[in-house]
């Protein structure tokens, strides 16, 4: 199963990780930004290399979970996810254009969640299939 998570910040990366780190998860962890993606991976393999040095885990569980995450955008990467997890900055107008662009490029059956904690739901899928 492919997982797309919106937004490489804090809640992203914990995201990502919850789904990398079980069987049959690919993750494709997206930002706005490439570079922005990218270092949110980079604070996810510094995480775990901090795990493999306190010997919680070994260097080859470390990789094997780190190899599961895609860092890039949603244009390139989101198209064939079987679930969106969006975890954007709080704002409803951020959150609504995230998931209408992503409806016009994700596959009929992929499944949207969003991870706010204070907005409506139903507000922000307003418009989206």
């Amino acid at each position: 199963m492919k997982v797309g998570v919106i937004g490489a910040g804090t809640m992203g990366q914990g995201i990502a990780k919850a789904f990398a780190q079980t069987e049959g998860y690919e993750v494709a962890l997206c930002d706005i930004k490439q570079e922005w993606a990218e270092g949110g991976k980079d604070k996810i393999v510094k995480g775990y290399a901090k795990l493999v040095e306190k010997g919680k885990m070994t260097q080859d569980q470390a990789d094997a979970i780190v190899s599961k995450i895609t860092p890039g955008l949603k244009e390139n990467l989101c198209a064939d996810c079987d679930l969106i997890v969006e975890a954007a900055f709080e704002n409803m107008e951020v959150k609504q254009t995230t998931f209408k662009e992503l409806d016009a490029i994700c596959k009929p059956e992929c499944v949207f969640a969003s991870n706010t904690s204070s907005l409506s739901i139903t507000e922000i899928g307003n418009g989206v299939n």
